[in-house]
C-alpha cells in the first residue's frame, strides 16, 4: 500500500535544504511507483516550484558572496577583525 504524503508546506517558505529534501521524496514516490499518473502530475508541479525555490535561494547566496568580495577588494573591512593578542 502507497504512504500518504506528508502535507507541504508553500515552497517559497522553505530554505533550501528543506526544499532539496522534498524533490528527493517526490522523485522517491514517483520512481517507486507509489502513486498514479494524475498524483505524479501534482507531484511534478510541486517539483517545479521547489527547483524554483532552490535557484532562487542558491541565487541570493551568490549576490550576498558577490557583494562580500566586493567588498573585501575595494578595501572594505572583513567579517571578522583582525586581533591582536
Amino acid at each position: 500500500m502507497a504512504k500518504k504524503p506528508k502535507p507541504d508546506p508553500d515552497a517559497a517558505t522553505l530554505n533550501y535544504e528543506e526544499a532539496i529534501g522534498a524533490l528527493e521524496e517526490i522523485v522517491e514516490r514517483i520512481e517507486g511507483g507509489e502513486i498514479g499518473l494524475a498524483e505524479s502530475m501534482e507531484a511534478y508541479e510541486r517539483g517545479v516550484k521547489l527547483i524554483a525555490r532552490c535557484r532562487s535561494v542558491l541565487s541570493e547566496a551568490e549576490q550576498k558572496i558577490s557583494e562580500l568580495d566586493l567588498g573585501m577588494s575595494a578595501g572594505g573591512s572583513s567579517a571578522a577583525p583582525d586581533r591582536t593578542d
